[in-house]
C-alpha cells in the first residue's frame, strides 16, 4: 500500500494541480517520461538487477505505481520547471536528479528496492541522469516545434 500511495496517488495530487496550470504537459512529454520509467524498470526487474518491494504475481505490477506516478510526475514537474519558469536549467537538473535519487536511496534504505550484487546506487544515478537529459532534450524539440510557449 505504501508504494500505491506514496508513488501513486500523492504524486497524480499535485498532477492534477499542475494539469490545472500546464496541460500540453500531459500530452506531450509525460507519456514519453511513463515510456521511459515503464521500459528501464521492467528491464532492470527483469534482467534481475533490482527487486521492488514484490507485490503481486504480476511483474510488471511491481513497478507500474511508480512508473505512471512519480517517475511520470517528476518529468511533468520537470518539464514545467524548463519550460514555464525562470529558473536556471543546471539547476533544475541538479535538483531533480538529486530529488529523484535521495527518493531512491531512501527506498533502498527502508528496503523497498533492493538491488542485486552487480547494481549499485552509482549506475542508478546514471539512469537518472540519462533519463532528464532525454526528456530534457524531448523539451527542446517541442520548443523549436513551438509545441511550448
Amino acid at each position: 500500500m505504501f508504494i500505491i500511495i506514496a508513488g501513486f496517488v500523492f504524486p497524480w495530487i499535485t498532477g492534477i494541480y499542475l494539469y490545472k496550470k500546464a496541460p500540453k504537459i500531459f500530452y506531450t512529454t509525460a507519456p514519453i517520461t511513463a515510456l521511459i520509467a515503464v521500459v528501464l524498470n521492467q528491464a532492470g526487474i527483469h534482467m534481475e538487477l533490482w527487486k521492488v518491494n514484490h507485490m503481486p504475481t504480476i511483474v510488471l505490477l511491481d513497478s507500474l505505481f511508480l512508473d505512471l506516478g512519480i517517475f511520470t510526475i517528476a518529468g511533468a514537474w520537470f518539464t514545467y520547471m524548463l519550460v514555464y519558469k525562470s529558473i536556471n536549467p543546471l539547476w533544475v537538473y541538479v535538483i531533480f536528479i538529486g530529488g529523484m535519487a535521495g527518493l531512491e536511496g531512501l527506498a533502498l534504505l527502508v528496503e523497498t528496492i533492493k538491488y542485486d550484487q552487480t547494481w549499485n546506487f552509482f549506475y542508478t544515478f546514471l539512469m537518472y541522469v540519462g533519463g532528464f537529459i532525454v526528456i530534457g532534450w524531448i523539451i527542446n524539440i517541442l520548443k523549436k516545434l513551438k509545441v511550448f510557449p
